[in-house]
């Protein structure tokens, strides 16, 4: 706060801000040229996000799959829908959902007590403190569970162990029930609970659709042989449902790969072997009505040592369940699937129910999704080619200059806006970079592509692409468009229908030169070339200014200004300590003045 004039009475605020002013006018003059530089960055930034993303549209134009779609048809939707892909052939096939894949699940019987939120363990049964092993495709874990636990607290422990086992279970309070369910869908699912005090798993949860569990007598050992004495191969053989299943046994075979071959064929009728937590072998019967027995032509040397030889012992502490996969006709050939969703040569299938009904399956070319994807691509190009021309042909109003502050201040906010819509026009008017750039693009397309075999289309014009288009009386294109596309679209289907591979190879071939690239190829290149100018003139939103060459200008004319701003600072305070000085000097000569004045008027 400064209070001048008090012995001179002059406005000396208004006279060192006078002083100041034309001090000052090198400052605006910095002031308004970074604000020129930075509109003008500001501009290539915008117009570089749009060379961004016709760089991506070039990119995704030189990939063949855009030009190979197809179009995919199923005769019966509620059966089976089905999508294609690039890889999909054209043609007629059929396909036969004989089973849908499932995931296993084991669901509780009703619970022992009062259904509802908070029951106790106990209430079910549960005698002591235990490990219940639950097992998934994932994983084993082991879970502690005791008789002062509620529900709740078993289904909390169960599924937050579910990454690693691949089981998950949810309680209904008005169901009373469990529901446990794997992860995935298939024959390799499963679901394996197991008590570890040995009470009986049924006693506490009242499983009724599991698998029962029956094992051998004899702990076993993965890594093991069976029998290094054996001579030759012998057979062990497994019979289930009336029907016999052999399987190889060497001197050299572990008990590992007994179970692995047991299991190729034996999950398929819903049976699954595995050695269990104690190494007994253990058989998983999906259905309880049919007996499992076990012989070999050894004299019964190999059921002996697996501990088959007597009847096996259902094991009340274990229950489990297994999913089982998705069976299918596909051109008469059976096929299975772990999902119901899956692949077969090129088209992506989904079945949605069982049926004897036969689904016919068609595949043909996408023509109008290819054009739709051409005509995309070249309304990018015109959109960019109108933004480029529009900022290149806009005149500079250089009578508009930056406002200054003190102009601002003098200004309403609609005029502000009116003058700086002005003041901002022409920034890139005639730019040499853009311009250019432009030209590159232009040239690109516009020339044929060389080293395509004879007779194949070379130019974007055989497919109806040009500067000009002639629909019957109508012209579109002229040389005001300076370089926008028109598109036949008739002349392109066609050209699609009839030669879809000559159309891919005219956008996407790549060749040794330029001249022997694709038209997407070449655009693509020019993109990128040009967006690495631009970038590196003028930056990122992100960039520091010392990475780009505007950004380093735009850093040396805010230095001028700091130091030329601190230098006005300096001068401004001399001006007023040289005007507080007369102040000063004025008041003591009027002290001065009025004392004498008083001694002669005494």
């Amino acid at each position: 706060m400064r209070i001048g004039g008090l012995a001179s009475g002059m406005d000396t605020d208004a006279i060192i801000k006078k002083l100041m002013a034309a001090q000052r006018i090198p400052l605006d003059k910095l002031a308004q040229k970074k604000q020129a530089l930075e509109w003008k960055r500001d501009d290539y930034r915008t117009l570089n996000s749009k060379i961004l993303e016709f760089r991506n549209a070039a990119f995704d134009m030189k990939l063949q799959s855009g030009y190979l779609a197809k179009k995919v048809s199923s005769s019966q939707e509620n059966i089976v829908s089905v999508t294609g892909t690039a890889n999909a052939n054209e043609g007629q096939y059929t396909i036969q959902i004989k089973e849908l894949a499932a995931s296993a699940s084991l669901t509780s019987g009703d619970l022992a007590g009062p259904p509802g939120v908070g029951k106790k363990l106990s209430v079910l049964n549960l005698s002591s403190e235990t490990e219940l092993k639950v097992t998934g495709e994932k994983g084993t874990a082991s879970i502690t569970i005791k008789p002062t636990d509620s529900i709740e607290d078993l289904v909390s422990s169960i599924n937050n162990n579910a990454a690693s086992t691949g089981v998950k279970v949810s309680y209904d309070a008005n169901m009373d029930r469990l529901f446990f369910s794997s992860s995935k869908s298939g024959q390799t699912s499963k679901i394996n609970l197991e008590l570890g005090n040995g009470d009986n798993i049924n006693t506490i949860f009242g499983f009724s659709t599991a698998s029962v569990q029956l094992e051998g007598s004899k702990m076993l050992v993965p890594s093991e042989l069976i029998d290094n004495t054996l001579s030759g191969t012998s057979k062990f053989t497994i019979k289930y449902d009336n029907i016999n299943y052999d399987f190889d046994v060497t001197s050299t075979t572990t008990m590992g790969d007994l179970v692995n071959q047991m299991n190729n064929k034996l999950t398929k009728v819903g049976v699954d072997a595995s050695l269990n937590s104690s190494g007994k072998l253990t058989f998983a019967n999906a259905d309880k009505t049919k007996a499992i027995t076990f012989s070999d032509d050894a004299g019964g040397a190999i059921v002996n040592k697996l501990g088959v030889d007597t009847p096996l012992k259902p094991n009340s502490a274990v229950i489990s369940a297994t999913g089982k996969n998705a069976k299918v006709l596909f051109n008469g050939i059976e096929a299975e699937y772990d999902s119901n969703t899956f692949s077969i040569a090129g088209m992506s299938f989904t079945a949605k129910q069982e049926s004897s009904t036969v689904v016919n399956v068609g595949v043909t070319q996408d023509v109008s999704s290819v054009v739709d994807t051409i005509k995309k691509f070249v309304e990018k190009y015109n959109s960019l080619i109108d933004e480029v021309n529009k900022e290149v042909q806009e005149k500079r109003q250089r009578n508009f200059q930056p406002l200054t502050s003190e102009q601002r201040e003098a200004m309403s906010e609609d005029e502000i806006k009116k003058w700086e819509e002005r003041a901002r026009s022409g920034m890139l008017s005639n730019d040499q970079l853009l311009t250019s750039g432009l030209s590159s693009l232009r040239i690109s397309l516009s020339n044929s592509v060389s080293g395509l075999p004879a007779g194949q289309i070379k130019s974007l014009a055989e497919i109806g692409i040009s500067n000009s288009n002639v629909n019957g009386s109508v012209i579109s294109g002229t040389y005001a468009d300076r370089g926008k596309l028109y598109i036949d679209e008739a002349k392109l289907t066609k050209a699609l229908t009839e030669k879809p591979e000559e159309v891919m190879a005219l956008f996407t071939a790549k060749g040794a030169t330029e001249s022997s690239d694709g038209i997407a190829s070449r655009l693509y290149d020019k993109s990128v070339v040009l967006f690495k100018q631009i970038t590196e003139k003028a930056g990122t939103a992100e960039a520091n200014d010392n990475n780009y060459s505007m950004g380093k200008e735009n850093k040396l004319i805010t230095d001028q200004i700091a130091r030329l701003t601190e230098r006005l600072d300096d001068m401004e305070k001399r001006y007023y300590k040289q005007f507080t000085a007369m102040e000063t000097y004025l008041n003591k000569m009027n002290s001065q003045s009025a004392w004498l004045t008083q001694q002669f008027s005494s």
